[in-house]
Parts: structure tokens; C-alpha cells; sequence
């Protein structure tokens, strides 16, 4: 694993073939010249599973479990599925948790500082496409597809888009292969692919810095949740035997047990275990043994080993 300095890469212009040069820029010329170019990919697939046909993860930020269970939306959202009470989280700060969340293990990253992950480290990603299940992220204000740098909104300066937050793109087993980066989407590809029918099997969806509660609130990230989820769960395009998990990176507090506020949605979810709760002991480990185990996938060889599924 090699790590650099955290200063801040605004702009990552794609050049031919793997590789992407990353250049510092504040104008607009630049994106828009890598968006032209930037390849794209919408795979679908329709591979049953033992639980569900479809599994979308999507993350917020930054909150202790009591705050993210008193907001009035979160309540909605719990009421919709099944709380889960006893998940943790794996570690502070963010990045090395959502590395986890997609290869059993935090790889030596203990900071948000840039790094990346040997090519020889497999992922889920690895998994999904041996059995032939289509996979996909979407990243809210992402410039382009691909894009492997951190992204400053030109128009209003907030940081919107930043990769500590992305859990596939630190690992070089997925940059340096474009097909892979093409399936590194924003979220106007989200609602395209929506539109269309064309949503992967797996899906790892981030919202920005601001939706996530990061720079703003609970509040936010609440009202956020709930405007994205809600008209989702009605959507036959998305409920397609479809298992949603709404959880959190970490706790805003260092020396609490990193107890994140975690729901489990979806039409996977029998109507009578809505509004429920389940105290068994999960962390983001257990994502990855939740789709280990639904499609039979095998495993990664680290901490997804002996993690508790949700089915």
C-alpha cells in the first residue's frame, strides 16, 4: 500500500488507456473535457439469490447512534424496516471503514489520507463478477464516471464529491482496469440507469458531503435519506427482490463502542418484520458476508470470514 500527502486533488483529467493523470484545477474546462471521454458502463444481470435478487448499500456519515434515532425521518425510515441495534462500526476515522465495507479488511489505512491497495488484493468486486452479477456505485456530485480524484463544486465551493468516502476506488485492482472505473457513476447515471431498468445487482451509494451529514447535520442527512428512499421503495425499476441497508460510517464520538444506526429496507424484508428491531451483533463486516452468502460467492479471505449475515 502506498500513501501520500492529503493535500486535496481537485481535478482528474482521464488520459488514454488505464492510467489517469491528476492534475489541480478551479475551472470547469477541464471536467467537462474528461466527461466527454469517460467511459461509461450500465451492466444488468439477473442472478437469483437465497434472500433477495438485489443488494444497495448507502451510507451517511458521522453520527452517534441516540442522535440518528431521535430524527423524525430516520424514525420513518425505521418504521419501514428492520433497526438494527447492535451494528458497529469497524474503526475511526471514515475511510478505512468503507474500505472494509468492500474487502474485509481496513488494509492499513488508518487515516483519510490518499492511498491505494495492491492490484493483487481482491474485492466484492471480484466475487460479484465471478458468478456474474452485475455491480455498480454511484457517488453524488462525482464529475465523471471513473473520476479517481477528490471534486470541489465549481459553482457554490462546497466540498461536494471526496474519494475517502468511495470504498472501491483506493483499491488498484479496480482503477487500473477501466471497464471496472466505468461503473464508478454519479447519481444522474443512478437515475438514468433507474430510468431505463438498467441498475445492477449490487450497489454502493454515497451521497455528498453535505447529504451525508458530514458538513451539515443529522438533520439533513435525514430529510436527505428519506427524500432519496421513500419514492424508491415503491419503484418496481429498484424493488426487484431488493435488500437495502441505510447505516453509517462511524460514530461522531471517539470513545463510544461505534454503535452506527442501521435499517434494513426493502421488498426483501417480509411486510410482518417492518417496524422491528434485531439486536444481533453485526458490523460492516457483515455486509460482506450478507452477499457472500446470498449468492454463494465464496469468500475474501478476512474479516468477511466468521462476520455474522444479515440472512
Amino acid at each position: 500500500m502506498h500513501f501520500y500527502s492529503s493535500a486535496v486533488v481537485v481535478i482528474a483529467l482521464a488520459s488514454m488507456g488505464n492510467a489517469q493523470s491528476q492534475y489541480t484545477s478551479t475551472g470547469t474546462a477541464a471536467v467537462a473535457q474528461a466527461r466527454a471521454t469517460a467511459l461509461t458502463l450500465s451492466p444488468t444481470s439477473s442472478v437469483k439469490g437465497k434472500t433477495f435478487d438485489r443488494f444497495v448499500t448507502i451510507w451517511l456519515e458521522n453520527t452517534d447512534y441516540d442522535m440518528a434515532a431521535a430524527d423524525p425521518n430516520m424514525q420513518w425510515i425505521a418504521s419501514q424496516g428492520i433497526t438494527l441495534t447492535n451494528y458497529e462500526a469497524i474503526t475511526h476515522p471514515s475511510q478505512p471503514n468503507y474500505i472494509a465495507a468492500v474487502g474485509g479488511s481496513t488494509h492499513g489505512f488508518t487515516s483519510d489520507n490518499f492511498g491505494t491497495i495492491d492490484s493483487s488484493v481482491q474485492t466484492i468486486v471480484d466475487l460479484l463478477e465471478a458468478k456474474g452479477i452485475s455491480w455498480g456505485e454511484y457517488q453524488e456530485d462525482m464529475p465523471y464516471s471513473g473520476f479517481e480524484g477528490n471534486y470541489v463544486n465549481q459553482q457554490t465551493g462546497a466540498n461536494d464529491y471526496v474519494r475517502k468516502h468511495n470504498p472501491l476506488i483506493s483499491y488498484d485492482s479496480v482503477t487500473s482496469d477501466v471497464d471496472r472505473l466505468a461503473k464508478i457513476k454519479n447519481f444522474t447515471m443512478f437515475y438514468s440507469d433507474l430510468e431505463a431498468n438498467k441498475l445492477p445487482q449490487w450497489m454502493f451509494i454515497t451521497p455528498n458531503m453535505t447529504n451525508d451529514g458530514h458538513d451539515t447535520s443529522i438533520t439533513t442527512a435525514g430529510s436527505w435519506a428519506r427524500s432519496f428512499i421513500e419514492p424508491l421503495l415503491t419503484n418496481p425499476n429498484f424493488m426487484s427482490n431488493t435488500l437495502v441497508l441505510l447505516t453509517f460510517d462511524e460514530t461522531e464520538s471517539y470513545v463510544s463502542d461505534n454503535d452506527v444506526f442501521s435499517v434494513l429496507l426493502g421488498d426483501a424484508v417480509p411486510a410482518s418484520a417492518q417496524n422491528t428491531s434485531n439486536g444481533t451483533a453485526y458490523n460492516h463486516y457483515s455486509i460482506l458476508a450478507t452477499v457472500e452468502n446470498n449468492w454463494d460467492l465464496g469468500n475474501l479471505g478476512e474479516n468477511d470470514v466468521g462476520a455474522t449475515p444479515f440472512y
